[in-house]
């Protein structure tokens, strides 16, 4: 059985091969086949103990997994199976899928419309399309614009904090006996963070041999739990070859936020964050009143220890709910608001630390400046929605949501603020704050 994967040529001649999958002004069709026992082989594990209300109108019982996140707290372990696919005419045999998300799996389990992490290289070494070997298909099941994750991290690579490249495809499932080609709807092309990433971004660090990647999930990030990494281990899930080294900097760098005096600490944090781009992420964050990451929940961000600088830098991830549209924290009118000298939600030790830095405060503040006049210009984000809009209609009207989707890109959604109505009410928020003409809104309690 072999998985079809056909995508479009560049609109333009000049464009090399290797942007295949990331072409923002096309979209490609994605075929995705497996024979009827690896079908049935991604349902995910299920680890029974306990008892969890999702919030979205289910109880699930488990208990913790192997993996980070929501989903892998109810013990829900995804499943790779074998599948093969076939990208612009160029066949690769016996790839690895499996189904991925956290809140988006949940949300999903209801349409069947599952997002899927697809590996050409797991099973057989060296196989890759134009240098990608991984890619996320994202579903979008949460946003009735199809368009916040790869606006928000367009967002992200404007303001040069390196952030993943997106695109669109049409996703249709075959399965023989079951599905024939059936439509599973608009999905994102999503690049993965991993060592193909970090070779582009931080060039000269190729394979992520001397640098280390961790994927955090805590709401008390950077808490000193001891000498031992085992006690880390969970929480900072490292991805890839992370040496002994490259853990302990973890572990300094928690001592540092838990234990040291607020001297101290203003000192030595540009010894271990890359103040600049700290800045930056925070300033783009901070806009998007992106409360289900850093701000919130402590997720939805990867940690990149730079080798030549040992310094931490910080990658966006997973921005399905960003643009103020994460539901289950706060209400619309105070994430429209959110105030951008205390933007996280509660209480964070390492934020309040960090936002206590002159350093820091001075180089977000002045980002924030920056972007206002720049990147976060209403019209500029009006623009981006209508183009996104004209390509990807089509492919929304075959999914059978087509009211849905047009309410939101004309910003007249009733269910939450779409984007264009957002951007505006949130720059004149922030620049409100940044005149002093208002404090913003600090939202009280935990994620």
């Amino acid at each position: 059985m072999k998985l079809r994967l056909a995508l479009s040529l560049p609109l333009f001649a000049g464009i090399c091969l290797a942007q295949g999958l990331f072409q923002a002004n096309k979209i490609s069709t994605i075929q995705l086949a497996f024979a009827p026992e690896q079908y049935r082989a991604l349902e995910p594990e299920r680890s029974f103990g306990g008892s969890f209300n999702t919030g979205r109108g289910e109880w699930l019982q488990g208990k913790p997994g192997k993996r980070n996140g929501l989903a892998s707290a109810m013990g829900i372990e995804f499943k790779t199976v074998h599948g093969s696919i076939t990208i612009d005419d160029r066949p690769f045999s016996d790839v690895a899928v499996r189904y991925k998300g956290n809140g988006t799996y949940l949300d999903a389990m209801s349409s069947g419309k599952y997002s899927y992490k697809v590996d050409l290289n797991k099973f057989v070494k060296g196989q890759s399309f134009s240098e990608v070997t991984t890619f996320n298909l994202h579903n979008n099941i949460t946003d009735p614009s199809w368009m916040n994750e790869p606006l928000a991290y367009r967002l992200y690579r404007d303001a040069k904090v390196p952030a993943p490249r997106t695109s669109y495809a049409r996703v249709y499932l075959t399965v023989p006996g079951k599905f024939n080609k059936r439509y599973a709807g608009l999905y994102s092309i999503v690049e993965n963070v991993d060592e193909h990433f970090i070779a582009r971004n931080f060039p000269g660090n190729s394979a992520n041999k001397n640098g280390g990647l961790f994927k955090p999930v805590s709401t008390n990030l950077f808490n000193y739990l001891g000498p031992d990494w085992a006690k880390y281990n969970q929480t900072y899930d490292p991805k890839g070859n992370v040496t002994a080294e490259q853990k302990q900097r973890v572990i300094d760098f928690t001592k540092l936020v838990t234990q040291a005096s607020d001297t101290e600490f203003a000192a030595r944090l540009p010894e271990f964050v890359e103040l600049d781009e700290f800045a930056r992420y925070m300033a783009v964050m901070v806009f998007l009143s992106d409360v289900d990451g850093i701000l919130g929940s402590g997720q939805n961000f990867y940690l990149y220890l730079e080798p030549k600088t040992q310094k931490f830098w910080f990658l966006p991830w997973d921005q399905d709910h960003s643009f103020g549209q994460f539901p289950y924290t706060g209400s619309q009118e105070q994430r429209n608001d959110l105030s951008i000298h205390r933007p996280w939600i509660g209480r964070s030790r390492f934020l309040e630390r960090v936002f206590a830095v002159d350093a820091f405060k001075k180089l977000y503040l002045a980002r924030l400046e920056e972007f206002s006049r720049t990147i976060f210009q209403p019209q500029r984000f009006a623009a981006q929605v209508d183009e996104t809009a004209a390509l990807i209609r089509p492919a929304v009207q075959e999914e059978g949501k087509p009211d849905r989707f047009d309410r939101a890109v004309a910003g007249t959604s009733q269910s939450r603020v779409p984007i264009k109505p957002f951007v505006v009410i949130r720059a004149k928020s922030v620049a409100d704050q940044l005149a002093g003409r208002s404090r913003g809104t600090h939202i009280e309690g935990r994620f």
